[in-house]
């Protein structure tokens, strides 16, 4: 893989924006779309996701209904530990991503687990343990008003995209939500097989599953009706046009959080929007186009929304990871990290650990300061 950034064209990008509308839809759709042949399309895909360009991810966190545990960690490591460190915490099967930061804290980690204990075990006995970690500070997640995926490039025309996302045959009042679908744990290792490839053919699962077809095609169908199971389709920031990554933390108040939530939704830049505890209760993540609009985007955020008050702001210096994707300096992918967070892989359990033998637990990281124990754990 070259390390230079690949030459893209506008029909690469249309390419793009028409997988975030349609992840899986076949080449012959997306044909009709784009006016570009069935072939064409496919080959260029295998040119974008080879080198690391362009991919399309399947993500499923719950447990049965159960919504996973998220929380934003921030970092702080020792002068010169924070690479070894941010690369120890992408390897993670529980971190969702991982970026180098500016702020008060040197990495910021989006974390998911099944659960509080989990949880309560990942960050006393993995992230603080990391060599180089100074502290943590976690705040959990209460509410995703707007998830990464939801952020599109916007090279198609609205008549494009209604075609791939069916608005255009829609009559009449929308129709309600469909109810959360469980996700069993025998659907897991289907849910995991599209972590690196969601655009996998039902016989390429199939085999891989050892399932028939059908039940593949039902079981897929299940978790995508039920939101059980989405897809992301990203490309390498450099190439998007929207290059920098920002975090933005706000105090808002509690009854105009739904309000502030679908104004920030609205907005182009914005790619994630969430409630949080901690010393803040409003968090967003936004795509810009230099370092500079960060301004003005947290000043249209205020002149949008007279109740928000912007208390921090970030901006990544590097981003190692996104929606389980690793990535290198440029944004291309590297690898995919499975997102296996059932899997409990913490050293030692809680009542084990010789710091709880010895003296008392340190306390809680969810929403306050951990120290690491001396010696760098």
């Amino acid at each position: 893989m070259n390390s230079a950034i690949s030459a893209i064209d506008d029909t690469d990008r249309a390419l793009v924006h028409a997988l975030q509308l349609a992840p899986r839809a076949s080449w012959e759709r997306l044909a009709q779309v784009l006016g570009v042949r069935p072939e064409t399309l496919a080959r260029r895909w295998e040119r974008l996701t080879a080198a690391g360009d362009a991919w399309v991810s399947g993500l499923g966190l719950r447990t049965g209904t159960q919504a996973p545990c998220m929380a934003w960690v921030e970092v702080t490591c020792a002068a010169g530990a924070a690479p070894a460190v941010g690369a120890a915490l992408t390897g993670d099967a529980h971190t969702m991503g991982v970026e180098h930061t500016t702020g008060d804290r040197d990495l910021l980690a989006f974390v998911a687990v099944p659960n509080l204990h989990m949880l309560y075990q990942y960050l006393s006995f993995r992230v603080q343990r990391i060599p180089g970690v100074v502290g943590t500070r976690s705040s959990m997640v209460t509410a995703v008003h707007v998830s990464p995926d939801r952020w599109r490039l916007d090279q198609l025309t609205p008549a494009q995209a209604d075609l791939l996302t069916g608005r255009g045959r829609r009559k009449g009042a929308a129709a309600s939500p469909a109810p959360v679908a469980p996700m069993p744990e025998e659907d897991r290792p289907l849910v995991l097989a599209l972590a690196s490839d969601a655009r996998r053919s039902v016989a390429s699962l199939a085999r891989e599953s050892g399932m028939s077809e059908s039940t593949v095609r039902r079981r897929l169908g299940r978790l995508e009706a039920g939101q059980s199971l989405r897809y992301s389709c990203a490309m390498a920031a450099g190439l998007t046009g929207w290059p920098v990554s920002a975090t933005v933390w706000a105090e808002v108040p509690e009854h105009e959080v739904a309000d502030c939530a679908a104004v920030a939704s609205r907005l182009r830049e914005t790619r994630t929007c969430m409630s949080v505890s901690g010393r803040w209760n409003f968090m967003i993540g936004a795509r810009l186009r230099t370092v500079e609009e960060l301004s003005r985007y947290t000043a249209d955020l205020t002149r949008r929304m007279p109740g928000l008050r912007v208390t921090d702001t970030a901006v990544a210096l590097h981003v190692r990871k996104s929606e389980s994707q690793e990535l290198d300096r440029t944004g291309r992918r590297v690898r995919t990290v499975r997102p296996d967070i059932w899997t409990d892989t913490t050293p030692v359990a809680w009542d084990e650990s010789p710091a709880v033998r010895d003296g008392p637990p340190a306390r809680d990281g969810v929403g306050a300061v951990v120290e690491a124990a001396p010696g760098g754990g």
